[in-house]
């Protein structure tokens, strides 16, 4: 539009000029991207893969496995140490870093998550997006026994290798399946934020 603007100014005449001079804020404004609305304070305009990014190293306690709420993790003073199984009667955390996993997986574009479950410690590679897509691959676990083949771990594992995408906010974390079942995380209330 602008080129046409041009070329009629260089054809001359007064009317050239008129038409350029009067239609020629009309053709940058048509050029201009439209302006975005006025944001608030709180309002974020990230993608769902740039909120997961910026959430990487965050730990997150496994609050609900489908249909069945888990209760919260013990606290007090026999709490583990970071990085150790927290024992029985805790929650199993997930922790997503942007360490490569592509020694395990051949793929570069494929990241290192893990944490512990109910009764093994355990890891896995993950690839995300685009937007909201995350898939979990190449598991791998400690083998303390647990309670035979339908366990909560087995059924935790099962729908972890079942996730097709993600949903997350401030403090939650829902991973989803193709058939809709979901894991729901929450923050682990000494979840650092380093990578």
């Amino acid at each position: 539009m602008l080129t046409m603007c041009a070329q009629r100014l260089a054809r001359g005449g007064v009317l050239a000029t008129i038409i350029l001079l009067l239609g020629g804020t009309a053709c940058a404004q048509q050029r201009r991207p439209p302006e975005r609305e006025k944001l608030s304070a709180d309002t974020v305009w990230a993608s769902p893969e740039a909120t997961f990014r910026a959430r990487l190293g965050r730990t997150w306690e496994l609050a609900r496995l489908g249909d069945q709420d888990l209760p919260v993790s013990r606290t007090g003073p026999g709490k583990a140490r970071p990085g150790s199984h927290p024992g029985p009667g805790s929650r199993p955390t997930l922790r997503f870093t942007a360490e490569s996993a592509m020694e395990m997986t051949g793929d570069s574009s494929s990241l290192r998550a893990g944490g512990w479950s109910f009764c093994n410690g355990y890891g896995m590679a993950y690839v995300l997006g685009p937007g909201d897509q995350l898939a979990f691959r190449h598991f791998h676990s400690t083998l303390v026994g647990c309670d035979g083949p339908d366990s909560l771990e087995t059924r935790y594992f099962r729908a972890l290798g079942n996730t097709r995408r993600f949903e997350m906010d401030g403090t939650t974390l829902g991973l989803l399946a193709a058939d809709g079942s979901r894991l729901t995380f929450v923050a682990a209330s000494d979840s650092g934020s380093e990578r």
